[in-house]
């Protein structure tokens, strides 16, 4: 079944038929047109060879993310004094 309307608004529901699956591995952005695919060579919309690979921003590990704090306890006098 060939769908001849796209949705461009994001958000309208998807049919079942539209949704698409990208593992972030296989997830390139091309930035002339703003899709998404999973050709690494050019955009499957445009045919631009500008992609970025969607892995290399999005799928960081969580512990680079985090600052590890350290917290010193001082007593209110102290401040005051």
């Amino acid at each position: 079944m060939l769908l001849k309307k796209r949705y461009y608004c994001s958000g309208e529901t998807m049919r079942f038929v539209t949704m698409q699956h990208i593992p972030l591995a296989s997830a390139y952005l091309c930035p002339n047109c703003n899709s998404i695919g999973n050709c690494a060579e050019r955009c499957p919309a445009c045919a631009s060879p500008a992609l970025l690979a969607l892995a290399n921003i999005l799928d960081r590990p969580v512990e680079d993310d985090l600052m590890e704090m350290e917290y010193v306890y001082v007593p209110g006098a102290a401040l005051a004094a």
